[in-house]
């Protein structure tokens, strides 16, 4: 396995768009647990801070990730992470997941990572635990907020 993320560009954009977490290929604005890629990616374009990346799986786009400097609430946020339907329990969510605070770790200003998800999402919430966020207790959008100390600007995880 050779988890990396790639810009999302003019030569993928729509494959990034078509996947999705629903088995039965539903393209919905909000799925199961996440918002759609699409939705993502136009939120990323009209609020500043967010980067998006395809998660690929050597040559193959396995998933999507929205991350960065959230200016709404001053800090820095993993907004969205889906692996498509096919793709799921091959341990591809925790490489990017990595990769995406490894790159965020190397900020100066970063101190803490938030990452929040649906608490129906049980294996999203293992995972999480599993690499080291934990519960903050708050609650947002309906959401359970969990957050990542990040200590001399470097975690290894």
């Amino acid at each position: 396995m050779k988890v990396t993320l790639k810009d999302i560009d003019e030569s993928n954009w729509i494959e990034c768009i078509l996947l999705t977490t629903d088995p039965d290929k539903k393209y919905n604005l909000n799925e199961e647990f996440v918002a759609s890629n699409a939705v993502s990616i136009a939120q990323s374009k009209v609020e500043k801070g967010w980067i998006t990346k395809a998660i690929y799986n050597e040559d193959t786009m396995v998933g999507f990730a929205m991350y960065g400097f959230s200016e709404e609430d001053g800090l820095f946020e993993i907004c969205r992470i889906m692996i498509d339907h096919k793709f799921q329990r091959k341990g591809f969510g925790r490489e990017a997941l990595r990769l995406i605070i490894d790159e965020l770790s190397h900020n100066k200003n970063c101190t803490e990572i938030y990452i929040s998800f649906d608490p129906n999402n049980h294996s999203a919430q293992k995972l999480y635990e599993e690499i080291g966020f934990e519960n903050t207790g708050q609650i947002m959008d309906d959401e359970m907020v969990y957050c990542l100390k990040i200590e001399n600007g470097d975690r290894t995880i």
